[in-house]
């Protein structure tokens, strides 16, 4: 009697995929109470300085003469109603991106508010949140001394700006080589804009937003540059040059490789034994 016999073969094979992700969540250094911020006062001097944040270096400067600063600051401010520049350290949502602390970022082409992949070499950005700072989101929303009203056709002194109230606030991200210069390669995020035909579609950021940087590839760092429309006076950007972030991330990630498998049984039927070849 001529049997024919079915083989079910069961070969797992491939390479498991492996990934390294490397986070900054502002919680360093851990502040001691609700309503205060860091921003290099416990300084013995002051000027420029680097403090570590999960695996991240972030750049600031801290002018003891003044007690204020450029650059990164972290904050747990939950002041989201008060105008002006006595409130510069709290975002617009009041807490931190499912946190209470974060970073607030004041931004001046005379500083720098960079950010450095700590462990050296490069690695891959994935993406960050931010969100406006309740001292910027007012002084759009309504105007200040200094600022204009967003929507409208003049600036804060009244004089016609030549915008016809299409205004915006442009956060630009450019990633950095290990030599510290640009890449080459950048992302646009707008904080704020009203440029659109229909008014109803205008905003202004009120909330965690992720923006996505992987078209950045592979970074030593990042630079983070603030633009707006409100340039009336000739002393720069109006616009308060403050943003808050929390929650960045990058790192690797590799997919698992796959490789087919072939494979040869003869002789087809048989009744007795078969011979298998196979090709990885």
């Amino acid at each position: 009697m001529k049997t024919t016999l079915t083989f079910i073969l069961l070969i797992p094979f491939g390479i498991a995929g492996h990934s390294q992700v490397w986070e900054g969540h502002f919680e360093e250094p851990e502040l001691p109470s609700t309503d205060t911020a860091w921003f290099g006062q416990d300084q013995i001097t002051d000027g420029d300085t680097i403090y570590y944040n999960s695996g991240w270096d972030m750049e600031l400067n801290y002018n003891a003469s003044w007690g204020s600063y450029t650059g990164w600051a972290v904050s747990n401010w939950t002041d989201d109603t008060t105008p002006g520049w006595g409130n510069q350290f709290s975002a617009i949502t009041g807490s931190g991106h499912f946190s209470d602390q974060y970073g607030v970022c004041y931004e001046t082409p005379f500083s720098n508010e960079r950010l450095f992949f700590e462990f050296g070499g490069v690695t891959n950005m994935f993406g960050m949140y931010v969100t406006n700072t309740t001292y910027a989101y007012y002084s759009m929303l309504n105007g200040d001394s200094f600022a204009k009203k967003f929507g409208e056709d003049t600036s804060a002194t009244g004089v016609i700006d030549g915008t016809n109230g299409e205004d915006w606030f442009l956060l630009t991200v450019y990633g950095l080589d290990t030599d510290s210069l640009y890449t080459g390669d950048s992302v646009n995020f707008y904080l704020a804009d009203y440029r659109f035909s229909d008014d109803s579609e205008d905003y202004i950021i009120d909330e965690w937003t992720y923006v996505s940087l992987s078209s950045l590839g592979e970074v030593h760092g990042l630079d983070f540059v603030l633009s707006s429309s409100d340039t009336t006076g000739g002393f720069g950007m109006n616009t308060p040059a403050y943003f808050a972030m929390d929650d960045f991330s990058g790192g690797w990630a590799s997919l698992a490789e796959e490789k087919s498998l072939s494979l040869t049984v003869y002789p087809n039927p048989t009744t007795n034994r078969v011979q298998v070849e196979t090709e990885i």
